[in-house]
């Protein structure tokens, strides 16, 4: 899985003849990469790819070549489809070809057939009778399509960038998802930092016929919470999907690699595998992180590789991974970039744990919480949420909001006179839609962080991976997320039916320490608890003994010592601030964000996301900002 770029429109073919090849070029990161492109008549489209998961050459035609497919992307279990469409008379080129098998079930069923693909992609289909486009995400956008289109044309990608490369491309800043990004370190619905590009919504059809775009979702995210069931079924419901969908991404004659860490996500993923994984875990020295992650493997009989990570890897990273992101995921997410070398001498297709956790954990579900000794005490109980508190709760508790830093601050009143009403606005638009697809208060609060999965401000992780390996994500299953709408959210807060269902997994995995608070996951809920506190109170007063003041004992760095102690990124984000081509004194308050850089420096207060928001806007806007 790499990417998918293209146009149609007659006038872009004859003006620009070399876009589709400039566009290829901007997602394609590795010179390995195997291109595919139909360059014809009105239509350009390609797919980078790197030739391992369904590599047959593309488009791939239907018996009498009326329609052809691109497919970026991969789905699983449709042997059962498979059978049927051969009863009915299709025939296939390839014995097993995702791209190839979704062509002729759309032949069959039209657009009822979207719905029954479970998997991640993005798929494109041109009927040359009609001369009619159809380009359709999955349930999750986890293959994000950006679009330009006018009325004569349409050009779009699986990233921003290679849009920018026609000339026909306004660049008119959208300065409501500027501030959505300082606030929430994401860009909010199908918006992105153009007000004339947009994102196609999950779960969505674009049909494009003479010069008219048209837009249908087969598929709605619908929490529909069921007490009736107990705990019990929960939790043998949950293990039992889970192992189905990584037995779904492992079934095949691949090498196997895994993103290991010593939490609970990923050794819930290699736990529910009974293929051969080699894991690979990342951190800055061995330390209880890469320690429990062996412990894990050797459990499994997994061998376990320990990478290395530089000191300076993050300020190394920045060019790269606001690249990757488009500028619209904080850079430092982008943990892997740099190991994939490493990683692909052992393995063709890589595992991982990614927003596991924030599902069936209750990652983003608020908890009560008090001060103590400066530091904020979260307590194993679910604050209560109000039909008309949610609004504050997303501002107050959300885990990734930054309102309480006062994101307006760091705006010229001629950029924007009331940050404070368009946040309201952007935020009460999605609570109103999400009271249409959920009746709790606690499920309407995660339709906030879920509703765009892939626009979840941690979904670089992923994104950083795609373009140099074949990734596979159990979490976007979608038995699994369907599981997910049905299971009540008090049962998914703090990892109650999570962390048994791990234990009914493997109960011996299940009982080595969770890395992030040295405890086992099968300990009752309130000595975790006290155990977790005692621990996080007893390393305030707790002699240093790291080699570097931003070296922790988890996966990632302190990335607020990191700012401080580390000189090249110190350096990065001062030199931003004071570049005026990357921080535009018409848009930002520059005293301002002097004032944070000094005041985080002196400990006088938190500003380290603010900082790295500034750091990947200001690297993103120098290059591709308006012109």
């Amino acid at each position: 899985m790499a990417g998918i770029v293209g146009y149609i429109g007659e006038s872009i073919a004859c003006d620009d003849p070399k876009l589709i090849d400039r566009m290829i070029e901007e997602i394609k990161y590795v010179g390995s990469n195997a291109v595919d492109l139909w360059n014809k008549d009105e239509l350009s489209i390609a797919r980078v790819h790197h030739g391992v998961v369904n590599p047959e050459k593309q488009p791939i035609f239907n018996e009498d070549k009326s329609l052809f497919i691109f497919m970026d992307g991969e789905v699983y279990d449709y042997q059962d489809e498979k059978q049927f469409l051969l009863r009915n008379g299709h025939r296939f080129q390839y014995e097993q070809n995702d791209a190839e098998f979704c062509l002729h079930l759309f032949e069959e069923l039209g657009e009822e057939s979207f719905v029954k693909l479970n998997g991640s992609f993005l798929i494109g289909i041109y009927d040359s009778r009609n001369k009619e486009l159809i380009l359709v995400n999955d349930r999750f956008s986890s293959c994000p399509l950006f679009y330009f289109s006018t009325k004569e044309s349409l050009i779009f990608g699986t990233q921003l960038k290679p849009i920018l490369q026609s000339g026909k491309v306004p660049r008119n800043l959208d300065s409501h998802s500027v501030m959505e990004f300082f606030t929430f370190q994401r860009v909010l619905g199908n918006k992105t930092y153009y007000k004339d590009i947009e994102v196609m919504s999950p779960a969505t059809i674009l049909r494009l016929q003479n010069g008219k775009i048209g837009f249908q979702e087969y598929w709605e995210m619908n929490y529909q919470e069921d007490y009736r069931k107990s705990k019990d079924y929960y939790v043998d419901a949950l293990a039992d999907t889970l192992k189905k969908s990584v037995k779904r991404r492992t079934s095949d004659n691949r090498r196997y690699g895994i993103l290991l860490s010593g939490g609970l996500d990923s050794r819930t993923v290699l736990a529910a595998s009974d293929s051969t994984m080699t894991a690979f875990t990342i951190a800055n020295f061995e330390n209880r992180e890469v320690k429990i992650a062996k412990r894990i493997s050797n459990e499994k009989g997994c061998r376990n590789i320990f990478i290395k990570r530089d000191p300076n890897h993050y300020a190394n990273i920045l060019e790269n991974a606001v690249q990757l992101g488009d500028g619209m995921y904080r850079f430092d997410h982008a943990h892997f970039v740099g190991f994939f070398d490493r990683i692909k001498e052992e393995c063709d297709i890589l595992l991982h744990g990614c927003a596991l956790g924030a599902l069936f954990k209750g990652a983003y579900l608020p908890g009560k919480s008090f001060q103590f000794w400066g530091k904020n005490i979260s307590l194993p109980i679910i604050e209560t949420i109000s039909e008309g508190g949610i609004l504050e709760t997303i501002l107050g508790k959300l885990l990734y909001s930054l309102w309480d830093k006062k994101p307006g601050r760091i705006f010229r009143k001629e950029f924007c006179i009331d940050v404070e009403a368009v946040i309201y606005e952007s935020v009460n638009s999605i609570i109103e839609e999400s009271r249409k697809h959920a009746r709790n208060c606690y499920n309407q609060y995660e339709y906030f962080v879920f509703y765009f999965l892939f626009k979840h401000f941690t979904f670089l992780n992923e994104l950083c991976i795609r373009p140099f390996i074949e990734e596979r994500r159990v979490v976007l299953d979608t038995d699994l997320f369907d599981l997910y709408l049905e299971m009540p959210p008090e049962l998914r807060f703090n990892g109650r039916i999570f962390k048994k269902a791990l234990n009914r997994i493997d109960p011996k995995i299940a009982r080595i320490p969770n890395a992030n608070t040295g405890v086992s996951p099968v300990v009752p809920e309130y000595i975790e608890w006290g155990i977790e506190i005692g621990e996080k109170l007893f390393n305030k007063v707790r002699p240093g003994d790291l080699s570097y003041p931003f070296d922790t004992q988890g996966s990632w760095p302190n990335r607020s010592e990191l700012i401080r102690h580390n000189e090249k990124m110190k350096q990065l984000i001062w030199d931003i601030i004071h570049d005026e081509e990357s921080i535009d004194t018409e848009i930002f308050n520059k005293s301002a964000l002097i004032d944070v850089f000094d005041q985080h420096m002196k400990y006088q207060n938190d500003f380290t996301w603010f900082l790295y928001l500034v750091l990947t806007f200001g690297v993103w806007y120098k290059k591709y900002g308006p012109r």
